[in-house]
């Protein structure tokens, strides 16, 4: 690929990323259960709502509880969140590539 070809890239994948919207970075843990011990000494399990993990900082996790009729919209924002990684993995090696062309930069 040529400096053309890897600027005109560039543009693309900016575009597509400016263009996803509203996005999620996380997991969203679906089917847990927790455990509780009855009087009688039995111990069942109840389902609970799906938690979304994400990052606040390098080292910080947050999590939050979602409703169960809000789940699609977070799954979509998942899913836009892992495209815009994906495009922002390439728009970094895209831009690596160029930076590091030595040969048609000297």
């Amino acid at each position: 690929m040529d400096s053309q070809d890897i600027a005109d890239e560039l543009t693309r994948i900016t575009a597509a990323a400016e263009s996803i919207g509203p996005y999620l970075e996380g997991h969203l843990l679906k089917n847990k259960k927790t455990k509780y011990t009855c009087k009688d000494g039995t111990v069942s399990e109840y389902p609970t709502s799906p938690v979304l993990q994400y990052k606040v900082s390098k080292e910080n996790r947050k999590s939050k509880r979602i409703p169960k009729g809000k789940v699609p919209i977070v799954e979509r924002m998942l899913k836009a969140g892992k495209r815009r990684k994906d495009l922002m993995c390439r728009h970094r090696e895209l831009s690596a590539m160029l930076a590091l062309d030595f040969k048609k930069n000297s």
